[in-house]
């Protein structure tokens, strides 16, 4: 009582006037108050505590410079002394990025070819992104892993990149979307649990918001493979498992028994009789009469 309650607060230091937070919500600002005046969003900030605590033309400064990015990226645009919105500015204020992401997946999507996959590439894109949590650096004993990782997925990349390139979140989400178990994840690349959780949160997150960005620059060529990436994300599966795991009860473990017992569509799932199915490792009666009950849901 006498610490939290009686105590003296802890300071509080805004950060609302760095780039990426100021970029932010100028942004914000503008998406919601479309034609408002450079002196209006200066006056906003002014009254934030972020505006209390520094000198006005250090606001002042940092705001032109956000403005001025905005614009550049086709975020905003000025007309006479007004300022508003675009739609790109719009969707990106509405997914709660970064401006910088949101043109760094633009750039990115419009040079994608639509001859191949790019599930790496992809993976990269993501993992290389300022609000991909946590990002864990490459160890030495990692480049090697890193470059033969590149190497055999050279085909899915979006730009030749180097194992300089690299994070060690971005192996161990390329070692998850291909089933990779968690005990090899933290042996072989130091990823525990938790942060392999709080990886996969946040790369179903950005791709979630790469797709909706692919949608608006009317890229429909990448929209499947895209949600597909994200539900191999969260599962953790390889490609083939995607359809066995539209069904409640079945993850990444039940699907792969699954799929080598013959049982690789829903077609199969549905023709199995329950007793068989109960049969199957990992499975038994109980689960066998919830997979065949929630089947139906989805078919």
């Amino acid at each position: 009582m006498e610490y939290y309650v009686h105590g003296e607060p802890e300071p509080i230091v805004s950060k609302i006037a760095d780039d990426k937070s100021l970029r932010t919500n100028v942004l914000s600002v503008i998406v919601t108050n479309p034609g408002i005046k450079k002196e209006e969003i200066l006056d906003f900030f002014l009254q934030t505590l972020g505006g209390l605590q520094s000198r006005k033309a250090t606001i002042k400064f940092a705001i032109d410079i956000s403005l001025r990015f905005l614009t550049n990226a086709f975020l905003i645009i000025k007309k006479g002394e007004r300022y508003a919105a675009t739609e790109f500015g719009k969707k990106t204020s509405m997914l709660y990025i970064d401006p910088l992401t949101a043109t760094y997946f633009r750039d990115a999507i419009e040079n994608v070819s639509k001859e191949r996959k790019h599930t790496f590439g992809f993976l990269h894109l993501i993992s290389n992104c300022e609000e991909f949590f946590p990002k864990f650096f490459l160890r030495q004993k990692d480049y090697e892993t890193a470059s033969l990782m590149i190497e055999n997925n050279s085909s899915e990349l979006l730009a030749p990149i180097s194992e300089y390139d690299c994070s060690r979140s971005l192996l161990a989400l390329q070692s998850w979307v291909t089933e990779s178990s968690e005990l090899t994840l933290s042996d072989n690349l130091g990823i525990e649990s938790g942060d392999m959780h709080r990886m996969v949160e946040t790369a179903d997150w950005l791709s979630y918001c790469l797709r909706e960005i692919s949608k608006h620059v009317e890229r429909v060529d990448l929209l499947d493979e895209l949600e597909n990436l994200r539900r191999r994300i969260v599962y953790g599966i390889r490609e083939e498992l995607l359809d066995l795991v539209k069904v409640k009860g079945i993850g990444r473990i039940r699907a792969r028994v699954l799929y080598k017992h013959g049982i690789k569509t829903l077609d199969d799932l549905a023709n199995i009789p329950v007793n068989k199915l109960a049969e199957i490792d990992k499975i038994g009666s109980t689960i066998a009469d919830n997979i065949k009950s929630e089947l139906r849901k989805v078919r």
